[in-house]
């Protein structure tokens, strides 16, 4: 997705390791950056500065205005590159997008606690790029001949976008939990298979960077690490989600069981739900000859729930109305794959927050990228998979 600020719009062209800044009034490209590889998530804006982490290892500082750098910080513990679809890259990739929290840059670099001496996480002044923080993840590194370890539950973790909770007490990667300062925080385990109490955050199971639906992963916004159940009948979880203070919308794709996975049927519908953020997912009692059990459910029902012909990829709320965009939920005979591979347009809904209901809708040739949609300042901003970024505003008076 693109970012705006200040009458700018900024956003990434991953695998051309560019950074755009373009004219919100315009479109017009007013200026563009080259880093040295990838840059996989949006560009963070803080106070005039424009901070992305790059897959060659680096964290870069631009001066938003102009596009000149101010600093660059290497995360990468060593010059080391590795080649990695398709493209070279160092062992230790830094994500785009940078957590600004407390006037603390933070981010992390590498890929896995089990790969190439683990994973680097900083906290760094963002005006002049000096450590304030830092920490090392590596391992656990179990002995195989006496732990035999849990089912769906291991210790490490992958690198990931970090994310703060409700209260910004605490920062998470995956499973894996930190103080502002990137000293290690316990999440007591409440389960069997990997469930963790933390803080009120947002989840992504499967990363937030992973860009296709898979009936066993999901995002949920919760008190909660999941672990490895399912929650195709939980609230406030969904394949994509947004929420404000009160409430969390979403869309529920997986929404029935067939033996041991979530299922769902191309050409039935999407749920589209709103919960409030106080309805917690619980566990049911586990059903005899289910290791996982039935997975989250409810104890709440929704504010309201929707059927929406539509594959909705990229989502937004601004103020009343909610924005969903996505490939109509249909199958041609003649070629079922059509619209599941995004090569013939897509819809653009303007919903109400309030009860669902449509309010408006809009054709676009082509899909959104997934989570590629922003409200900002009275505009709806699109990044397509035809390689284009889409402005939309009301009619004024």
């Amino acid at each position: 997705p693109p970012v705006e600020a200040c009458g700018r719009v900024y956003v990434a062209r991953r695998d051309a390791h560019t950074v755009y800044c373009l004219d919100a009034g315009s479109g017009k490209v007013l200026w563009e950056f080259t880093a040295g590889g990838r840059v996989d998530s949006p560009p963070t804006f803080h106070r005039g500065l424009l901070l992305f982490g790059c897959a060659d290892g680096w964290v870069y500082c631009l001066r938003a205005r102009d596009g000149k750098l101010a600093w660059r910080f290497r995360a990468a513990p060593m010059e080391r590159k590795v080649v990695a679809f398709g493209q070279v890259e160092s062992a230790w990739p830094v994500h785009g997008s940078v957590l600004v929290l407390n006037g603390v840059a933070y981010f992390a670099a590498g890929r896995s606690t089990y790969l190439d001496g683990g994973i680097y996480l900083y906290g760094l002044d963002p005006w002049t790029g000096k450590v304030l923080y830092r920490a090392h993840v590596e391992g656990p590194w179990p002995d195989v001949q006496k732990d035999v370890g849990r089912p769906f539950d291991m210790e490490g973790a992958r690198s990931d976008i970090l994310v703060t909770d409700s209260e910004r007490r605490h920062l998470y990667m995956f499973q894996l939990v930190f103080d502002l300062k990137l000293r290690p925080v316990e999440a007591p385990r409440i389960t069997p298979l990997g469930a963790r109490r933390t803080g009120l955050h947002l989840v992504a199971t499967g990363g937030f960077l992973q860009r296709e639906w898979w009936d066993r992963t999901y995002w949920m916004y919760a008190r909660l690490w999941p672990g490895y159940y399912f929650a195709y009948n939980a609230p406030k979880a969904g394949q994509i989600l947004v929420f404000d203070r009160e409430h969390t919308y979403g869309l529920h794709v997986f929404t029935k069981r067939k033996g041991l996975s979530p299922y769902f049927v191309p050409g039935t519908g999407y749920e589209l739900f709103c919960d409030r953020n106080d309805n917690e997912p619980y566990l049911k009692p586990k059903v005899v000859g289910w290791e996982k059990g039935p997975g989250y459910s409810r104890r709440e029902p929704p504010v309201w729930s929707v059927k929406v012909p539509i594959r909705a990829r990229a989502m937004a709320l601004a103020g009343d109305k909610l924005f969903i965009c996505g490939p109509p939920d249909e199958v041609p005979p003649q070629d079922p794959l059509l619209h599941i591979e995004g090569r013939n347009g897509a819809l653009l809904w303007v919903v109400s927050a309030k009860d669902g209901s449509k309010l408006a809708e809009y054709r676009l040739d082509a899909p959104p990228v997934f989570d590629g949609m922003i409200a900002a300042r009275g505009g709806l901003y699109i990044s397509t998979l035809d390689g284009r970024i889409i402005c939309l505003r009301g009619a004024t008076r």
